[in-house]
């Protein structure tokens, strides 16, 4: 086998394409201007311009993020993540606990907001008083006093003691990876004392979206 060794390869006019009709082995260093057809496998290095429409039909990794409409810090997407998570349940003071098949749930993180579904049931409770709060959150929130979150109990069954107009508040406050479930009535919102509202069997269906650090 002979080898070519050229520092340039041009058309005779200097312009028009280079057609090569079997597979180009080793590395390609430089601009390629115009269309590539056909396959391309190994690593590319550096910054590319796609101009028309880039189909892909295996993974894409972008470990430093995928900037969207702009290239600053604000339009860079950095981070996805969808997964399950363990709850745990505690009060102010006694023992609660939830059943094991019903502390499972769902989350996804995109970028810094963290979208939180659970489906629970109070499996074993004693002499439980005091605050209420649900364990275990995949991320903790940003410490940052100005960004507290809420959410919204859709349903719940077997709750107790709760008055007319009373209405269920998961609540997030700063730096940490828990949220009370607090009591709204009006304009009062209480997270002291809610762990008399459960009662064995007790179930709540929980949606809440906080922002992490």
């Amino acid at each position: 086998m002979s080898t070519i060794k050229v520092d340039t390869i041009a058309t005779r006019t200097g312009s028009g394409n280079i057609t090569a009709s079997n597979t180009i082995a080793g590395n390609l260093t430089g601009n390629v201007t115009g269309n590539v057809t056909g396959n391309v496998t190994g690593n590319l290095t550096g910054n590319s311009t796609v101009g028309g429409t880039l189909g892909v039909t295996g993974l894409v990794t972008a470990s430093a993020g995928v900037a969207i409409g702009g290239t600053g810090t604000a339009n860079t997407l950095d981070d996805y993540e969808e997964g399950t998570f363990t709850a745990g349940i505690s009060a102010g003071s006694g023992s609660i606990a939830l059943q094991s098949n019903f502390q499972t749930g769902l989350y996804t993180k995109i970028g810094d907001l963290v979208y939180v579904n659970l489906h629970m049931r109070i499996g074993a409770l004693s002499g439980n008083s005091g605050s209420l709060a649900i364990t275990g959150l995949p991320f903790s929130t940003a410490n940052d006093n100005q960004h507290r979150f809420s959410g919204t109990c859709a349903a719940h069954f077997g709750l107790q003691n709760l008055g007319a107009g009373d209405r269920l508040m998961p609540y997030i406050g700063s730096n940490t990876n828990q949220m009370y479930i607090a009591n709204a009535n009006g304009n009062s919102v209480s997270v002291n004392s809610n762990s008399y509202m459960v009662a064995n069997q007790s179930e709540m269906y929980i949606t809440i979206c906080y922002k992490t650090p």
